[in-house]
């Protein structure tokens, strides 16, 4: 009498014609006539028959987790010892494919129970695996089972696809900003934007305007995180009636978030290519619709503008030497030794001080200056900085995307290739069908003219007046990392001499010498340099306004 351990799989709860109960009876049925005892239940639902059994929730308890694999004598013992594959004799489905889909999966799993006296079985398929016929029928009814299951991928496939197409949500995660909500002129369902309850759109919107305003994303994370805003996988469960879990944003998940094109209620579809040397890469490419274009799910968060500058400003933040970070010191990027490194605030005996940068470098202090106290050199700058500018008005730069069709024109060009080949292949040869492709032609070789004929604008940036002078900003700004932001934007530089510089004559201070586009003022060992259009700017001012 051999003890039987009974495998039941649903690929769905829904799966009315192999439900549970079914095939409970027919292994217990196929146990009674043999006189064997079935010692236990293991229940799979909701797992798909792709999934290597030892790999499956609860079958994967009953078997070693190192079948098919290469490993060593100690961890073929391990996987042994903590799994119950001691306590049955025989496992038994069914049918072959609740046990698996896969040919290789039952071909590995039949290997194995031969090597340790383990036998299985399909309570409905009638052969028995102990004869090579019955091993070689078992691997043909696992090939009809694979079979089937790629059949039911195209079908998903197929049907995703035309979800697509329509701009209809398939399920699955929903893209942060959005909630799924049932189609009121259909059966379907579509994403609209989250305005209520968890309020992601709300979310979605400050994080774009925090960004667009200079703030860097590390600082968004940590505002997200201290204010404990959901995050996308919080914000789904709870709209779920789940539990929150409690996780935090992280900055690289928030990146990739503001640099989807779901924020345009775009579609973004993630494929494997091969690469011309053979490697495998996933990258992620727009869905665009039958006429090439972009195909448009639901409503924007945002508009297409704000969505160029956010890329933009990401681009900008994710430079270097942008020195976007949120606890920088004031002078990060703005203050620099005379060999051109940049000076970064250290901690001294009492004090902070600002050495050049290569002292991190090589560990060995720069021949071309000497440490100057961080109070001093902070002080003397925002002065300086001050008289020479605080009077005047602060002019921006704003990002002002341009416009270039050409993408849109090789993706057109692309549809129309496509067309041609299933026109070539055979498609299309009836009557109706011909009359079907010659529309669907002319009307893609219209789009791209359309589209060709229309003109470039490269992108580019445009200078605009804000009302606030220099001095009335700075008084508004309490933390280092502000005050870094709006020198770094105004273009200021200084240098850090060993000696004192030789004051300068006002014809001096007015003309750019040594550095092209930039005008001067020294104070003490600090040589200041501003850009030539901030001077143009306050050419008004007496001047006795720079000393």
């Amino acid at each position: 009498m051999a003890r039987v351990l009974g495998a039941l799989r649903l690929s769905r709860a829904s799966d009315e014609s192999t439900s549970v109960v079914r095939q409970k009876a027919a292994i217990q049925r196929w146990a009674d006539s043999r006189g064997d005892t079935v010692v236990g239940w293991v229940e799979d639902v909701d797992v798909s028959g792709a999934i290597a059994p030892w790999e499956r929730p609860g079958l994967g308890q009953w078997l070693p987790s190192t079948i098919g694999k290469d490993v060593s004598a100690v961890e073929l013992r391990l996987a042994w010892e903590i799994s119950r594959v001691d306590e049955w004799d025989i496992l038994c489905g069914m049918k072959l494919d609740r046990i698996s889909r896969r040919v290789l999966h039952i071909a590995q799993l039949v290997e194995w129970a031969g090597k340790h006296n383990k036998e299985i079985a399909a309570a409905e398929d009638g052969f028995d695996l102990s004869s090579p016929m019955g091993k070689i029928l078992f691997q043909l009814i696992a090939a009809f089972a694979e079979g089937e299951l790629e059949a039911i991928k195209f079908r998903a496939k197929s049907s995703y696809a035309y979800l697509m197409k329509t701009g209809r949500w398939r399920g699955g995660f929903v893209p942060y900003g959005y909630r799924a909500e049932k189609d009121a002129e259909g059966d379907g369902w579509k994403l609209v934007p989250d305005e209520y309850g968890t309020e992601t759109a709300k979310v979605v919107r400050e994080v774009v305007r925090r960004t667009l305003e200079g703030e860097a994303t590390n600082a968004v994370c940590r505002w997200l995180n201290e204010s404990k805003t959901p995050s996308p996988l919080d914000a789904q469960r709870i709209r779920s009636g789940k539990e929150s879990k409690g996780a935090v944003w992280r900055v690289g998940n928030l990146l990739k978030m503001l640099r989807s094109h779901t924020l345009l209620g775009r579609v973004e579809m993630t494929e494997e290519v091969i690469l011309p040397d053979g490697t495998k890469e996933k990258r992620t490419r727009l869905v665009r619709d039958a006429e090439g274009l972009p195909l448009q799910r639901a409503e924007p968060l945002i508009s297409k503008e704000e969505w160029d500058q956010l890329q933009a400003k990401l681009k900008e933040n994710s430079n270097p030497r942008a020195g976007n970070r949120f606890d920088r010191s004031p002078l990060l990027r703005v203050a620099y030794c005379t060999c051109g490194k940049a000076l970064y605030r250290n901690n001294g005996r009492n004090q902070m001080y600002y050495r050049c940068s290569s002292r991190n470098i090589t560990g060995a202090e720069c021949d071309s200056t000497e440490a100057i106290q961080a109070t001093l050199l902070e002080k003397v700058i925002e002065e300086a900085f001050l008289k020479a500018v605080g009077h005047a008005e602060i002019v921006r730069r704003v990002f002002r995307p341009g416009v270039d069709h050409t993408q849109d024109v090789t993706e057109v060009t692309r549809a129309l290739a496509e067309l041609r080949e299933d026109r070539e292949a055979g498609l299309y040869s009836s009557e109706l069908s011909k009359k079907e492709f010659r529309e669907e032609y002319l009307r893609l070789e219209a789009k791209r003219e359309t589209l060709a004929a229309m003109p470039v604008v490269p992108d580019h940036w445009e200078e605009t007046s804000t009302g606030q002078t220099y001095a009335d900003r700075w008084a508004q700004l309490t933390t280092s990392a502000e005050k870094n932001k709006e020198l770094r934007e105004a273009g200021v530089k200084a240098i850090v001499h060993t000696r004192k510089v030789p004051p300068m004559t006002a014809a001096q201070l007015m003309e750019p010498k040594g550095h092209e586009g930039m005008w001067q003022h020294a104070v003490g060992r600090v040589q200041l340099l501003m850009p030539m259009n901030l001077r143009d700017r306050v050419r008004s001012l007496a001047a006795e306004h720079i000393v």
